[in-house]
């Protein structure tokens, strides 16, 4: 369901910040046809689970902003956002936009022990087989393998 600035009458009180559902960034990035992936720090949300490295968005932040800072503070990599290609929500209310990025050859990720326990390059099997994936990544697969996500890459 959509809103416009016309469908609220003039009398409905503004929305708060802080009701608002917060928002993330996920990045979407591969070297040699296997993906990005990470196990989460056991201090953080979802501990132990994998996923795509991410997280939120801060005030003031555009997506792109928070995908370069983020890569940084986790990975101490620096990506450069080439183009959204997926939005989902979390099972919690956390809107994502899910982003291609491009990782530069002399790049390699580092993980931040206080986000990041892990770091993987995975192939699309070791992915489907992976136990403890953090509950947003299947979908955004499935999407991917339907054809309705155009990632313009090799991922065996």
């Amino acid at each position: 369901m959509t809103f416009s600035a016309t469908s609220c009458h003039m009398d409905c009180p503004p929305v708060k910040p802080s009701t608002r559902r917060k928002r993330g960034v996920v990045a979407v990035i591969f070297r040699d046809a296997k993906l990005l992936v990470i196990r989460r720090a056991l201090t953080v949300t979802a501990p132990g689970k994998l996923c795509l490295p991410g997280g939120g968005i801060e005030k003031g932040e555009s997506e792109e902003q928070a995908l370069v800072r983020e890569m940084e503070e986790e990975l101490a990599i620096r990506v450069t956002p080439v183009q959204l290609c997926y939005r989902s929500v979390t099972s919690w209310g956390t809107n994502l936009a899910w982003w291609y990025a491009e990782l530069h050859e002399q790049e390699h990720p580092t993980a931040n022990p206080a986000e990041v326990a892990d770091v993987f390059w995975m192939s699309r099997e070791e992915v489907r087989i992976a136990n403890d994936l953090l509950p947003s990544l299947p979908p955004f697969l499935v999407a991917w393998e339907r054809g309705e996500i155009g990632l313009d890459c090799d991922w065996c």
